[in-house]
């Protein structure tokens, strides 16, 4: 297998970076809010997979040291939670398709930059291929 060109190398850091930044904000999140930590609650809240989590030695420790400290919600979250109405959750809902969308919205960014990257190679080679083919016939 080839090795990636470098511009794709560094948009796969840039979004693997992206994305545990993500998570580290979610664990935040959880463990500010009171709520249980687990990487089922991390994954979903940042967007990631489980696989993701487990894979990143320090966002598994972190996690697991959570999960271990916590247990269940604080009795006031649990109340608070059993309160909140449902344009509450409407909102909460609303902000997280808006991160969403922002996320998604930086990555196609990414990508089509990276897409003209490989476009004017591609035009480059084929350039090159034609001047060589022209050489050649001569």
């Amino acid at each position: 297998m080839t090795p990636l060109p470098d511009h794709l190398q560094q948009a796969t850091l840039a979004r693997s970076q992206e994305a545990e930044k993500r998570a580290r904000t979610a664990l935040a999140e959880l463990v500010k809010a009171g709520r249980p930590v687990s990487f089922t609650a991390v994954a979903r809240q940042a967007g990631v997979s489980t696989d993701f989590l487990y894979r990143s030695p320090e966002l598994r420790a972190q996690i697991e040291r959570h999960r271990a400290k916590g247990g269940s919600a604080p009795a006031s979250a649990a109340v608070a939670l059993a309160d909140s109405s449902t344009s509450a959750a409407v909102r909460a809902l609303s902000a997280r398709l808006t991160r969403q969308q922002q996320i998604h919205h930086e990555e196609v960014t990414r990508l089509r930059k990276a897409l003209e990257v490989a476009q004017g190679e591609n035009l480059d080679l084929r350039r090159r291929l034609d001047r060589y083919e022209a050489d050649s016939s001569r």
